[in-house]
């Protein structure tokens, strides 16, 4: 499965990186609602109508990070809800987590934007955008 590729022709069709707009155009709700900690959020299909629900006491970056996520389990794990957790486990996420990982950084890390306004110096570019825990998930 080539998630950058996928990545790249869904914000060369909608001509955003912004996970929330990207949803609009897919006519997915974002519901923000509090939950437990350790969800962040998870995305389901119910009578045909899909859902992203967001925990809302996470902070915004997070919440942002989420709901790129939850459009990767959308876009790549259609049939399935899926929920977020927190990774501070024993266990390895599954792959079906590691690739709506790899979905969110592909989604949320604009690398034009890191070259000219970050002068490609993608420490601080991730630090700024709220991204850090995403950097894992980069592909050369």
């Amino acid at each position: 499965m080539d998630i950058k590729r996928r990545v790249k022709n869904l914000v060369k069709k909608y001509h955003t990186r912004n996970p929330y707009e990207l949803a609009d155009y897919l006519k997915i709700e974002i519901v923000l609602a509090p939950m437990p900690a350790h969800l962040h959020g998870f995305y389901d299909r119910i009578l045909r109508r899909k859902f992203i629900v967001i925990n809302s006491i996470l902070e915004e970056y997070r919440q942002r990070q989420t709901c790129a996520h939850e459009l990767g389990h959308a876009q790549l794990h259609k049939g399935w809800g899926y929920y977020f957790m927190i990774e501070h486990t024993f266990f390895s996420p599954s792959r079906f987590e590691r690739e709506a990982n790899e979905f969110a950084w592909q989604l949320l890390f604009d690398e034009e934007c890191c070259c000219c306004e970050y002068e490609s110096d993608i420490d601080r570019y991730v630090c700024e955008e709220g991204i850090v825990e995403l950097r894992k998930y980069r592909k050369i």
